[in-house]
């Protein structure tokens, strides 16, 4: 059990809904947001379903709640890092929704989520989301209610190498990776704390989000960025001089 994000949203006069989506992790889904708490939500557990089914469960999820489309004040996504497929489906659902609506939008790092999701059992945490090829995304933040400090920026190394990059002071580490490498990180920082977690940041992503927003923390649909960490496969395989894609390159979800 994760335990409560601390409090911290700011006391709002009138009911404020807010639609957050998380297409990056391999535990996403969509929840709906009402003053800062997550009153519904929908977690997938197919991610290579989120193209073909967000638009759906968007629907099913408002009218469950008999909330209009209309009335969501903002939309809120997970930026990345993660699946470079799943990070664009959520980024142009939200884009499209936002501009059609036009609302609000918050981006959210999954490893700021996650070390959001966390807060309450350390002040110091370390994301670690597996990357593939034997590498992690990972970070460092200083937690303080849903202000999140960023210490070490997101980055893609192998986990050794990346843990020996972090500051000396004690920490928590989550996420899949940090239950994967458990052993790593025993060898390296054997004072520090592994929870194990997987990567579910819904509640968290909705709540920092909120937070954000009623300190008008946010950006125009169009302003949305991914945070891709390192690039795709299809993006390495441009060709050096013409800059052209190779044919043979898929990019990697």
């Amino acid at each position: 059990m994760s335990g409560p994000i601390p409090d911290g949203v700011a006391t709002v006069e009138k009911t404020m809904y807010l639609l957050s989506l998380d297409t990056a992790t391999n535990s996403g889904g969509l929840a709906l947001n009402r003053n800062g708490e997550v009153v519904s939500s929908w977690v997938c557990k197919a991610p290579l379903r989120y193209s073909e089914r967000m638009l759906d469960w968007i629907d099913f999820i408002l009218k469950e709640n008999r909330v209009p489309l209309e009335e969501i004040e903002c939309l809120a996504v997970a930026i990345g890092p993660g699946s470079f497929t799943g990070i664009r489906v959520g980024l142009a659902t939200v884009k499209a929704l936002g501009q059609t609506l036009g609302k609000p939008v918050v981006g959210v790092s999954t490893l700021e989520a996650l070390a959001a999701r966390f807060g309450w059992a350390s002040r110091n945490v370390a994301p670690m989301i597996d990357a593939r090829r034997q590498q992690v995304f990972g970070a460092y933040y200083r937690v303080e209610g849903l202000e999140i400090h960023e210490i070490s920026a997101p980055t893609v190394l192998p986990p050794a190498e990346w843990l020996r990059t972090l500051p000396e002071e004690p920490c928590l580490f989550v996420g899949d990776s940090a239950e994967f490498y458990r052993e790593t990180v025993a060898a390296i920082r054997p004072s520090d704390r592994v929870h194990p977690s997987g990567n579910r940041i819904l509640h968290a992503l909705g709540r920092l989000a909120f937070y954000r927003f009623t300190r008008g923390l946010t950006s125009r649909p169009q302003e949305l960025e991914a945070m891709y960490v390192r690039p795709s496969d299809a993006e390495k395989s441009l060709h050096p001089r013409t800059g052209s894609l190779s044919t043979e390159a898929e990019p990697r979800g």
